[in-house]
């Protein structure tokens, strides 16, 4: 049974008649010191009776899935307790609890060498968005940057994690066509945040969602691009310019720190990075997804290979 009340931090009615119908929560944060990336997520299907994911967490020094220091992710566990996402314990090791609702949380994961036990602070309010340019993923979902507190223990090394990051929470059916390409990047400071989604377009991508907060103060984006840079197939750079609905204006020049790639959903690729974003004198960090159907990740390798 999973505990529904339709808010920001349970989940929401489902149709029953909808076995794609998806709930999902994300925890991202980074050490940047140690190019590390820590991922706790997790997805449920309450119509099929089971749910998946885990703990992820890779480096600068591995990015196949099988070599990263963590790579816990489960998929098709059966849900067998009542679960109740304001205070979760999962099997796989995961532990949720909400201690403000919307704005701060405290999570953990145990399981054989690896420990993590993380605090997220809200810096930007959970206003929920729509699907809309995004509809093959949820109905609702949430964007959130805060201040993430804790350590992540890899067998005997220990590292403390005092950084800003983000958060999600998504719900609706999450179907895996084959024609889904986009691009989601983002970054965290104590005064400013953005993020940006957008699919490629020719020269540039095009900026269809997302928010810039600066000074405490979220405004949708109205628009922007951005560009990336590859040498032999590997990301270099990223430059983006934003603008949201007031007017106020974002450039920023992303450096990859760290790589993954991972199949999440079956049908779907995944590249992450974890991103230095250099805006004006100032650096910050963040992320890039790189999303891929798998049919146009195979199309775009045959035309790299003729």
């Amino acid at each position: 049974m999973l505990v529904v009340e339709n808010s920001v931090d349970t989940f929401h009615s489902w149709d029953a008649s909808e076995p794609a119908w998806t709930e999902t929560f994300w925890f991202g944060a980074w050490i940047p010191e140690a190019a590390t990336t820590v991922y706790l997520y997790s997805w449920f299907r309450p119509v099929l009776g089971i749910y998946g994911g885990g703990c992820l967490i890779w480096n600068d020094k591995e990015f196949l899935p099988w070599d990263i220091p963590a790579f816990h992710y489960e998929v098709n566990r059966p849900l067998l307790a009542p679960a109740d996402l304001r205070s979760l314990e999962l099997d796989c090791g995961t532990r949720l609890r909400t201690i403000k609702e919307g704005w701060q949380y405290e999570m953990t994961y145990a399981r054989r060498d690896i420990e993590v036990a993380l605090r997220f602070d809200g810096v930007t309010a959970p206003e929920i968005v729509t699907g809309k340019g995004m509809t093959e993923f949820f109905n609702g979902h949430i964007d959130q940057s805060g201040r993430y507190k804790g350590h992540v223990k890899i067998g005997n090394i220990r590292h403390e994690v005092n950084c800003f990051g983000i958060r999600d929470r998504s719900w609706g059916p999450r179907v895996m066509t084959d024609d889904i390409r986009m691009n989601y990047c983002h970054g965290q400071s104590d005064q400013l945040a953005f993020v940006c989604y957008s699919r490629p377009g020719g020269s540039q991508d095009e900026v269809f969602k997302g928010y810039l907060s600066r000074d405490g103060r979220r405004v949708n984006l109205s628009g922007g691009n951005r560009r990336s840079v590859y040498r032999n197939g590997e990301l270099q750079r990223i430059d983006i310019e934003l603008i949201d609905s007031d007017g106020r204006t974002l450039a920023a020049t992303g450096v990859p720190l760290n790589r993954m790639v991972y199949e999440p959903y079956p049908n779907l690729l995944t590249w992450l990075y974890l991103m230095g974003w250099r805006v004006g004198e100032h650096m910050i960090y963040g992320e890039e997804q790189d999303v891929w159907s798998i049919p146009l990740w195979h199309a775009r390798d045959r035309a790299l290979r003729t």
